[in-house]
């Protein structure tokens, strides 16, 4: 029996134990209140007829989650709240602060295993079309895809998806790996680590056709193109809380503009190629 005590604790000195599986997902209740604090960068390069722009923007602001309802699945739909804008932009040499704008309300329904399933299509119709290819046109809520069954470091698993677009038509097709990385200590909280790097297939158009004479010459966007992301997302596997997320996203891509879009570019006509990336961090407050 001593012997048997002894090769036991050798055992988990050594580390030899496997950790015990435990189960990675959100777990909302309805009524709860989370606070976060979110920050975005994009660099864009925009190319049409002969003329490069880069453009270029950094974005900070106080992020409100409140929890509406819950259903059985797991599937929660949420009401995020942006406050406190700061939006510094750069685009062809010409740098612009933007604060004091108000704040800005999602309605987000969010699945146990992190993918946003739909969002509120005003705000992400209206995002300029570089932030739509760099995952930022409205993506507040980042996290990476969590694993349908109780997992262990250094087990991995993969989802391939569809999300649709809510301004419009068409979908992102997501072919996702992801990888339970480890525990780590963060804000007092014994985290899981874990890590989805994925590839998405665009093409959608955003905004509604024009109708009657105009018919023939789209008032909205349509895009195609391709976005990868590498997101780490730490998770409390005791209260099922999203702690904090970092993420990187590359974009390569082309937008055909209609009539009404076109007047927001001005200068800009025809196919535009649009190639860039981003960085994206939400942190519990």
């Amino acid at each position: 029996m001593k012997r048997l005590i002894l090769v036991v604790l050798f055992a988990f000195a050594c580390g030899a134990v496997p950790a015990r599986a435990q189960t990675l997902s959100l777990g909302y209740h309805s009524g709860d209140t989370f606070k976060y604090s979110f920050q975005s960068t994009t660099k864009q390069t925009l190319a049409t007829s002969g003329m490069t722009v880069p453009a270029d923007i950094e974005m900070s602001a106080t992020e409100t989650v409140k929890v509406k309802s819950v259903d059985s699945s797991g599937t929660a739909d949420l009401a995020i709240t942006l406050g406190n804008y700061n939006v510094k932009s750069a685009t062809a040499g010409v740098t612009n602060t933007t604060t004091g704008i108000p704040d800005t309300t999602l309605d987000v329904t969010v699945a146990a295993d992190g993918r946003v399933l739909s969002m509120d299509g005003h705000q992400f119709a209206s995002a300029d079309p570089f932030l739509v290819f760099s995952g930022l046109g409205g993506g507040f809520f980042v996290s990476a895809v969590l694993p349908s069954s109780a997992v262990r470091p250094g087990d991995t698993w993969s989802k391939s998806y569809d999300q649709a677009n809510p301004g419009g038509t068409g979908t992102v097709h997501m072919t996702s790996q992801s990888k339970y990385l480890r525990n780590e200590s963060i804000q007092g909280v014994n985290a899981a680590v874990v890590e989805t790097t994925s590839i998405g297939s665009m093409d959608m158009t955003l905004g509604a056709p024009a109708t009657g004479a105009a018919a023939s010459a789209p008032g909205g966007l349509s895009i195609k193109g391709t976005v990868t992301s590498d997101v780490t997302t730490w998770i409390d596997p005791s209260t099922h809380r999203l702690l904090k997320t970092h993420s990187t996203e590359t974009n390569n891509g082309t937008l055909n503009m209609g009539a009404s879009a076109s007047s927001g570019l001005p200068g800009f006509s025809g196919p535009i190629t649009i190639k860039g990336s981003g960085t994206s961090d939400l942190t519990s407050a």
